[in-house]
């Protein structure tokens, strides 16, 4: 035990570890992060509906969606897609949570396409006129992995196409300090339907503009961590990161509902269009 608490109270090389599979493949956290994509008094997995509603709305009115291929590439339960398929696009939805998938399915009011498949390591489908990858996804990924979804996002949109993202800044990123928390049944249950401690290091790295939410969950019998990314960007950096990629960015707002975008935003809503 010594040696895996040394460890953990160590500074992780940023983006040396991948866990994001974790939470969606041990049966009782799939279960408990579809509850939290579901629930709507916390937005710790998805954002309330009534958020999601407006976010879909000023897509459309900036992309005008009926009729356009558009593909929600971590579609989760289907928040964004159902909505998107109300404003009359042609959708499909790709997540690698088969929990999450199957949940769509089931109660899919549309004739929506859900895959499950990662989106980091699995062919994705061509000939889409929207992508949209909402809540941070690129924010939980490395730059290389960052450049490899962008390029291939490029690669599914037809001419013209657009991109759909969302970010958090750096002026989010002021407001993190570094921080531990320890306690028995760390969030309620959330991590194990059985008894367990909970203990959660957070760490900053300023030069990279990064955090890391570092979580070891001890069981009776088992001890285990999952390691929870979080890049935060300079309209610079994300600016040369899309045009590397072959996009331009078309429409900077503060969020994906349209809201100005100002200095002291915490998020950005980006819509760019494909150089093809």
């Amino acid at each position: 035990m010594y040696k895996k608490l040394f460890d953990f109270s160590q500074r992780p090389a940023p983006f040396s570890r991948h866990t994001v599979k974790e939470l969606w493949t041990r049966p009782h956290l799939a279960k408990q992060m579809l509850s939290y994509h579901l629930n709507q008094d916390t937005d710790l997995a998805s954002r309330k509906f009534e958020t999601i509603e407006k976010g879909v709305s000023w897509i459309d009115s900036e992309l005008n969606l009926s009729g356009k291929r558009l593909c929600d590439l971590g579609c989760g339960p289907g928040l964004y897609t159902e909505r998107f398929a109300e404003k009359g696009a042609l959708v499909t939805g790709v997540d690698f949570s088969a929990h999450s998938v199957d949940y769509a399915k089931k109660h899919s009011q549309h004739n929506i396409n859900y895959l499950c498949a990662d989106y980091l390591e699995d062919s994705l489908p061509l000939g889409f006129d929207v992508v949209t990858l909402i809540y941070w996804d690129l924010c939980v990924l490395s730059a290389i992995q960052r450049q490899q979804l962008l390029a291939s996002t490029n690669e599914m949109l037809n001419p013209g196409g657009h991109i759909v993202v969302d970010l958090l800044t750096e002026s989010a990123f002021a407001t993190k300090t570094e921080q531990v928390f320890l306690e028995p049944n760390y969030m309620g249950g959330f991590w194990s339907a059985n008894d367990y401690v909970g203990v959660q290091r957070t760490f900053v790295y300023p030069e990279e503009l990064l955090t890391l939410d570092r979580y070891m969950i001890a069981e009776p019998n088992e001890t285990w961590e999952i390691y929870n990314w979080l890049q935060y960007f300079t309209i610079t950096g994300i600016r040369q990161e899309f045009e590397q990629a072959g996009f331009k960015i078309e429409r900077l707002a503060g969020d994906l509902t349209g809201s100005h975008f100002s200095e002291g935003s915490e998020q950005i809503g980006i819509i760019a269009s494909t150089g093809k």
